[in-house]
């Protein structure tokens, strides 16, 4: 027979409340109504404001699995414990009525094994309090329904509520974990055996919005207390503070924080950019010091200029000797030097190179620089005299880029002889030759532990070599077009490379496969990402876009 529109959705609330695990819910409904008069519904709102509690925590009827017991008050446990919100503390006080009342019930279900593995794990818990341990050394050996019944004091317990005082915020933490999850066994406890009152915190105009402090003309109102046997407190109320006490003395303490940085000097900037005007496309490099100090540019008329980038003049120190200048018989040997030499200058001009300065590399420590140029050499200038102290030749073609090791202990060239050499300060030839590229090899990074160092070429690849067996261990294919930069990440566990195909790919060096592929860029990539002091250097060749 086909039900009405009322008995249908009678059932259907019947079987909901059934897979809920609501008991008696046919005997509930019947005679319910499924609709009211506005003179019922506010007859019904002033019996419910009158008679009901705002605070009461409603939980459905637990008939759930033994192990729920504990599993559910593990989870509340954890979850107290690695909160790093205030309220999380003043919560913790209801760990100790829920294991108690836990015990019990499960006691008096008859779960004996339930009940002793429950004990033995949480009972070390609550033995900090002397009051605490003394209840709890009453539930060793409480198994089953008669001991329970034998024990006059736990059923004083059971018969009397435990009173917890929360404030709202913590009130209302303790409601989104219970929501948030299957907490059946914990509810049931909460609305049988415990009386959750709730007190609201009175904000002040001063006080951080979402702290949770009080202020001194508020009470703490987080605390429990036992309904002890015959309505009587059985002990003091426990003082749970939700916060730091926020106070007169701190608030002037923050005020004069706000002052003094308002009043004090300007802070320094973070970012700095620096641009050249009017290059006429001679510029082919340019780089920052570690240290923040000079900023360096090759050119394509064979110079490299430094630029002093605090408020001081470059100044030569006193130097032994200068490779890049050869006394003869007839030259006077003792030079009268100009007024600039003797006062300093915001810039200086390094000559020696007879070919276009592609790239130049400061040391980590900032006290020299290198520079490589189209006349296949690299050489090595003293930042302290602004003098060339060192010549390294090696190459038969243009060098292209040059790179110094993490700890300066050696540098690294990429050449257009198809191969990338690997020097030391202290000899003038290379040490290794990695030589495996099928055309110009136009940039080559050093790895953060200096124990790789990656090579891209014109080839249209990206190869990973050992440093000190100087044999091949990684290939990375699938660019589209010449290999312009390099970056590590910082910890050493990516390469990205950059190219004329406009593309940035993100290698994983452990699995030597292609991470990620970035795209967007409607120019050809020059320098992949800008690591924190190194300003965008010139990665390119002449012609190239910079």
């Amino acid at each position: 027979m086909k039900r009405g529109r009322t008995e249908q959705i009678q059932y259907a609330v019947t079987q909901y409340l059934k897979r809920r695990q609501y008991v008696d819910t046919e005997g509930s409904l019947k005679g319910a109504k499924l609709s009211q008069s506005a003179e019922e519904m506010a007859a019904s709102l002033s019996v419910q404001t009158e008679s009901s509690c705002a605070n009461v925590v409603s939980a459905a009827p637990c008939q759930s699995d033994p192990q729920q017991y504990d599993a559910q008050f593990s989870r509340l446990r954890t979850f107290l414990l690695e909160a790093e919100v205030p309220w999380a503390r003043e919560v913790s006080v209801v760990l100790f009525p829920l294991f108690l009342y836990l015990h019990l019930d499960m006691a008096r279900c008859g779960l004996k094994g339930a009940v002793d593995a429950f004990y033995g794990r949480f009972h070390s818990l609550f033995q900090q309090d002397a009051e605490q341990k003394a209840i709890v050394e009453q539930l060793r050996g409480v198994l089953t329904p008669q001991d329970v019944a034998s024990n006059s004091k736990l059923c004083a317990l059971l018969d009397h509520k435990y009173v917890v005082h929360l404030t709202d915020q913590a009130y209302s933490y303790l409601l989104r974990y219970l929501q948030s999850d299957d907490n059946s066994a914990i509810c049931r406890a909460l609305s049988t055996h415990l009386q959750v009152e709730v007190t609201a915190v009175r904000r002040t105009d001063y006080q951080l919005y979402g702290s949770g402090l009080n202020t001194g003309n508020s009470t703490s109102s987080s605390s429990s207390t036992w309904a002890g046997v015959d309505g009587a407190e059985g002990a003091e109320p426990v003082e749970v503070t939700a916060g730091l006490p926020q106070n007169e003395a701190a608030l002037e303490a923050l005020q004069d924080c706000i002052k003094r940085v308002r009043e004090g000097p300007p802070s320094l900037t973070t970012v700095c950019f620096y641009a050249f005007q009017h290059t006429d496309q001679l510029l082919n490099t340019a780089e920052v010091s570690p240290d923040s100090r000079l900023l360096a540019a090759g050119f394509d008329n064979s110079a490299v200029k430094l630029w002093s980038l605090r408020a001081r003049k470059l100044k030569a120190g006193p130097h032994r000797a200068d490779v890049a200048k050869i006394r003869l018989a007839c030259d006077v040997l003792e030079e009268e030097a100009d007024e600039e030499d003797s006062s300093g200058s915001e810039i200086k001009t390094l000559r020696a190179h007879c070919g276009p300065v592609y790239r130049t590399a400061f040391l980590t420590d900032s006290s020299g620089l290198l520079s490589c140029s189209e006349d296949s050499t690299v050489r090595y200038w003293d930042l302290n005299s602004f003098t060339n102290a060192s010549l390294y030749c090696g190459h038969a073609y243009p060098v292209w880029d040059v790179d110094v090791s993490p700890c300066s202990l050696y540098f690294c060239t990429a050449s257009q002889d198809r191969t990338a050499r690997l020097w030391t300060f202290q000899r003038t030839y290379p040490l290794r030759v990695y030589a495996g590229h099928l055309a110009d090899v136009d940039c080559v990074k050093f790895h953060p532990n200096s124990n790789y160092i990656a090579t891209g070429s014109t080839d249209k690849t990206v190869r990973l070599w050992s440093t000190q067996q100087g044999n091949s261990v990684r290939l990375f294919t699938g660019h589209r077009g010449p290999v312009l930069a390099l970056a590590f990440s910082p910890n050493g566990k990516y390469l990205a490379s950059a190219g004329e195909d406009q593309r940035v790919k993100l290698w994983d060096l452990a699995s030597g496969t292609l991470f990620k592929d970035l795209r967007g860029s409607h120019r050809q990539c020059n320098e992949p990402f800008i690591q924190p002091g190194q300003c965008p250097g010139g990665l390119c060749r002449p012609g190239q876009l910079c």
